[in-house]
């Protein structure tokens, strides 16, 4: 014998399933902020025209659910196929990337009232491994392909470690005459060569294939420190004495220049280390102005200034990465004394949203790179008088 299903009295229909109300329909989230990796619930209440909850299941066919991520992907939630007695349809997904989020929450199509909801997710930064190989004073490091590159500074050479640190090259600078001892500081990769600033030289050695193949700049750069590459192979050298970015072509002529010293936007004090966006934006971290800066390289005008501020304090920027949504990791210190200074990493979205620090115990904390592992975003910091490389997942 076959049942016929049977729905409340006031919300019974001879025909087609009730339609939800677009502009009654409510959304609720568990929380609006949490640690990536987190699962966010989130509720609906299906509503009919006069704001009365609709029980019946089959209305479920009108509800679509859609996240996109901070990088602007969207992908589709699964609709639960069940209403509690109240109506409400609760569906979990979890968060997987740091940034904000957006859920849209539609009815036959269109976005429900409050919709679409905003969470923010911050960074985890759980500490994995610590890396200790032998190293005086590294200063910055990089992940291409399947090595880690490091600038060895005090050791004067740059070294080239496998994935789990293994040393398995080095390069150093071609003897010139008239030179000092090499003094790498920052590296960046072109898509065919390693470029790194050499500090005390006033220049920039590019290495292919490990080797030295040409050195440029020097009539250009006093203290050269960070240094990027654009798309189309540009290279964007900063300089903390002259208070600006030096661009050189693929040629290596020095074809531009950003900043100058002040406060103003458009302007810096002490930029050092540097990173390109795949918006192709310079971000520039700046030691003296305490903030960062974001530069239009296509017309090379300055975007944005970040204030970088944390637990009502004043910090100092140093190394600076970003991430494949473009949010922005810079290493500070506030203080100066030892035993007395706090160093940490510190996250902003690409417009300068704060999305939490990570990391402890740093003394002479500098460069960092993040990396993308599978499913994994993973943070390399370069602890420079502990001569070591520490790694957290996001």
């Amino acid at each position: 014998m076959r049942h016929a299903t049977v729905y409340p009295t006031k919300m019974s229909f001879p025909g087609a399933p009730p339609v939800p109300d677009v502009h009654k329909t409510t959304v609720g989230v568990s929380a609006t902020k949490l640690p990536v990796g987190s699962m966010l619930e989130i509720s609906i209440t299906l509503r009919g025209s006069r704001g009365n909850p609709i029980v019946v299941p089959q209305a479920l066919s009108t509800l679509d659910l859609v996240m996109e991520t901070p990088g602007g992907q969207t992908a589709n939630l699964v609709v639960p196929n069940q209403l509690s007695a109240s109506g409400i349809c609760v569906t979990r997904v979890s968060l997987k990337d740091i940034g904000h989020h957006k859920i849209h929450v539609k009815v036959c199509g269109s976005d429900v009232k409050h919709s679409p909801v905003s969470v923010l997710v911050w960074v985890r930064g759980n500490l994995v491994k610590t890396f200790k190989p032998c190293m005086n004073n590294p200063h910055d490091v990089m992940k291409h392909e399947n090595i880690f590159v490091v600038t060895d500074k005090d050791s004067n050479q740059v070294q080239v470690f496998d994935s789990i640190f293994r040393p398995v090259n080095r390069f150093a600078s071609p003897d010139m005459q008239g030179s000092g001892k090499f003094d790498p500081y920052g590296i960046a990769w072109t898509g065919k060569s390693f470029v790194v600033t050499d500090l005390a030289n006033h220049r920039v050695v590019e290495f292919s294939n490990f080797v030295p193949t040409q050195v440029f700049g020097q009539e250009t750069l006093h203290q050269p420190c960070g240094i990027a590459v654009a798309r189309n192979g540009d290279v964007y050298v900063s300089d903390c004495f002259k208070h600006c970015i030096f661009v050189f072509n693929q040629q290596r002529h020095c074809t531009g220049i950003l900043g100058g010293l002040g406060s103003a936007l458009g302007q810096m004090n002490t930029p050092w280390f540097i990173a390109m966006n795949s918006q192709q934006h310079l971000v520039v971290a700046e030691f003296k102005n305490r903030r960062i800066q974001v530069w239009n390289t296509h017309n090379n005008k300055a975007l944005r200034i970040i204030d970088v501020k944390h637990n009502g304090k004043k910090w100092d920027c140093r190394g600076l990465a970003v991430d494949h949504h473009d949010n922005i990791y810079v290493t500070v210190r506030c203080g100066f004394m030892p035993g007395f200074s706090v160093e940490t990493v510190l996250v902003y979205s690409p417009t300068g949203e704060f999305l939490g620090n990570f990391g402890e115990g740093f003394d002479y904390v500098r460069g960092l790179t993040v990396t993308q592992e599978g499913q994994k975003t993973m943070a390399y910091v370069v602890d420079g008088a502990n001569h070591r490389i520490m790694a957290y997942e996001m």
